[in-house]
């Protein structure tokens, strides 16, 4: 028995190793740097809660939560509602189904460096397709991402973020509904019922908790947007103003450009504090509209 336990533990190691040293230790030690001045060339110098209140009294700060609040508003309705209607459509017995769903996904796997540099085309003011579609409907062209507005700018951002993960949400929401029993929809159409009281009344009670598991994994890829800022200006020196500024980006910004890691760790941690909140927030409503039976 004690032989047993003793190859146990040793298979267990490599994976205890892992957890101890790319999870804990990482976590530990930037909440302890949170309090600490520390640059990575000296030894972290014991700071108290210096770090924790000279974020609060930035301007920046609350610019960026502005920022990324707004964006995970405008983000997480869409993406939801895009990646319902799609699902619910490739759920329909039409022809190229699995191609139609190639298409859809194609944008998660897609590197934002290549989506960053096509929508920078595509929102460009004189020769940009979304201008172009636009003078045809009599509309004057708009500046989307070098907006005076920081509400136009953040929103062509969200729609940007929608186009990239409403794939992979649609393959959450589509496993669900074809899970839906046909004999529930198929007594559905005797009743009368149509294609969209079908969706409203049959389908969507049936799959809200994979609609509540896409709710909650949008709110939190909102709250952690990086990439697609950089996908779509460049970087911070290239043209993220500070008017649009979100909190990873401040986090990326002070601690690899000014080497300033205590202010970065402590807005990582408020960030976290933040999506636990929020996501606490929407688990409360859960049981007034999630249907588990």
């Amino acid at each position: 028995m004690r032989k047993q336990n003793y190859w146990g533990y040793l298979f267990t190691l490599p994976f205890v190793i892992n957890v101890v040293v790319f999870l804990i230790f990482p976590v530990a030690f930037s909440a302890y740097i949170s309090f600490t001045q520390y640059d990575l060339f000296n030894a972290p110098k014991w700071v108290g809660l210096t770090n924790w209140t000279t974020m609060f009294h930035k301007d920046e700060f609350w610019i960026s939560m502005r920022n990324v609040f707004a964006f995970a508003l405008i983000f997480v309705p869409m993406q939801t509602l895009f990646a319902f209607l799609i699902a619910f459509l490739l759920n329909q017995a039409i022809r190229a189904k699995s191609m139609f769903r190639l298409f859809y996904f194609m944008p998660v796997v897609t590197p934002w460096l290549a989506g960053g540099v096509v929508w920078t085309w595509m929102f460009n003011y004189q020769y940009g397709v979304i201008n172009w579609f636009l003078s045809l409907l009599h509309i004057d062209p708009i500046h989307w991402i070098d907006n005076k507005s920081w509400i136009v700018v953040i929103g062509s951002v969200a729609l940007v973020n929608v186009w990239k993960g409403v794939g992979q949400s649609m393959i959450i929401l589509l496993a669900g509904m074809q899970n839906v029993p046909k004999e529930v929809l198929e007594a559905g159409q005797i009743d009368g019922a149509s294609g969209w009281k079908q969706l409203t009344h049959i389908v969507f009670p049936i799959v809200t908790p994979m609609v509540y598991l896409v709710v909650i994994l949008s709110t939190i890829s909102a709250f952690q947007a990086f990439d697609v800022f950089l996908g779509i200006f460049g970087g911070i020196e290239a043209g993220i103003s500070r008017e649009i500024m979100i909190p990873n980006l401040v986090v990326y910004r002070d601690s690899f450009i000014l080497f300033k890691m205590g202010p970065a760790s402590a807005m990582a941690w408020i960030l976290f504090f933040i999506i636990l909140a929020v996501t606490l927030f929407q688990r409360y409503f859960e049981k007034k509209w999630v249907h588990y039976d």
